[in-house]
């Protein structure tokens, strides 16, 4: 079997506030321009956690089918920026009796975040 699934998110200047406040990551790289440029960004960074969270609402269709994340892990390939637009791919794979997503997100061309996450049914938790 063959299920994929793809959405679309923009990191915007007020999700990296909201979530820098619900964090307590107040860390300047995520909220000034000049404190990006002094580590080397083009421009302020998104958290890494909102990024994941973010893709995490792809796995809502699985989720609402009875099943539950029982893993969930990303690779950060690359930095992502205020007001990049983030768009994510995933499949479904089958492995020894284990069903996993496997997570693409692209800015453009470039794939900046790889994960994946193993569902299982919800009543075996």
């Amino acid at each position: 079997m063959c299920v994929r699934n793809s959405s679309t998110f923009t990191i915007t200047e007020e999700k990296i506030k909201q979530y820098a406040f619900l964090s307590g990551d107040f860390n300047r790289i995520h909220l000034d321009q000049e404190e990006a440029e002094r580590f080397g960004f083009k421009a302020p960074i998104a958290h890494g956690m909102l990024t994941m969270g973010l893709t995490l609402d792809i796995a809502s269709f699985f989720t609402e089918k009875g099943r539950k994340i029982s893993t969930y892990e990303m690779q950060f390939l690359k930095p992502i920026f205020m007001n990049d637009t983030i768009h994510i791919f995933t499949e479904m794979k089958l492995e020894n009796d284990s069903t996993y997503l496997v997570i693409i997100g692209r800015n453009g061309k470039e794939v900046v975040v790889r994960g994946q996450l193993k569902l299982e049914e919800a009543a075996s938790l």
